[in-house]
């Protein structure tokens, strides 16, 4: 058995681990996963970074922004965190 590491990204609407989630991309351990940016609210597992965090992901990097910024200007979406979660594999 092996530690596979998934990666979760979340932009959120502040650089506060309590602020809305405005979009995720999620990447598993396998090979030829095309990940993409999902911003239309479908059903996601989380709603803030704060409910990621409750269910075991590990926060590896917070938002670098130094201020705020208008995100329409910018071709970004919100502060984005990365969290890792290590699951067993067989």
């Amino acid at each position: 058995m092996s530690a596979k590491q998934r990666l979760l990204y979340l932009h959120s609407q502040t650089a506060n681990v309590f602020s809305k989630i405005l979009g995720f991309t999620l990447i598993e351990p396998v090979p030829g996963q095309e990940p993409e940016i999902i911003a239309e609210k479908l059903d996601w597992p989380y709603s803030t970074v704060h409910d990621a965090v409750c269910d075991g992901w590990h926060i590896v990097q917070f938002p670098n922004f130094q201020a705020p910024f208008d995100d329409e200007e910018i071709d970004m979406l919100g502060y984005e965190f990365i969290l890792q979660k290590l699951e067993t594999a067989e």
